[in-house]
């Protein structure tokens, strides 16, 4: 019976931790932090501007391919084995190009993206401390370590407000 009593009892003690604790609990996407503010849309948008020629590359090269592989379709049938292999040949040719540029700036955007990260990962910080300073969190969790949050813990427009006002 007193095993039982202290049971209930220290039930009761860890319960009021945990509800003291629940409002000192807050998430964070830091990326989404980084990636919303006006810094990291201003660069986002000259990247793109950046990389707008090797966009057109591929897509060139795209259209390229389903033209050669259309033609190959329609005119399969009259061309000669030579033709065929030819134009095989030259549709393998661009889609070997097509996948090493596509390759190239995906590399290229991940490196210009990493970057970024690093740029602001200071600025990143200093709001971070100034939103732990004013409020009264105990711990914040980087977002992908919890299953599910409500909005309310969730810090991360917080922050981008604190970095746009850091540029």
């Amino acid at each position: 019976m007193k095993q039982l009593i202290l049971g209930v009892i220290m039930c009761g003690l860890m319960g009021a931790q945990l509800a003291v604790a629940e409002g000192k609990i807050a998430v964070i996407d830091i990326q989404a932090a980084i990636l919303g503010s006006e810094q990291a849309k201003e660069r986002i948008a000259e990247l793109k501007k950046e990389y707008a020629p090797d966009q057109n590359v591929i897509k060139s090269l795209a259209q390229d391919i389903q033209k050669l592989q259309a033609k190959m379709e329609q005119d399969a049938a009259v061309m000669s084995e030579s033709e065929k292999k030819k134009l095989a040949k030259d549709v393998e040719e661009k889609a070997v190009d097509y996948q090493f540029n596509i390759k190239k700036i995906q590399k290229s955007q991940n490196e210009s993206q990493q970057e970024l990260l690093a740029e602001l990962s200071p600025k990143l910080e200093e709001a971070i401390q100034e939103i732990i300073s004013e409020g009264t969190y105990a711990i914040i969790l980087e977002r992908r370590a919890a299953i599910f949050v409500a909005p309310e813990y969730d810090i991360t427009k917080k922050v981008t407000e604190k970095l746009n006002l850091k540029r």
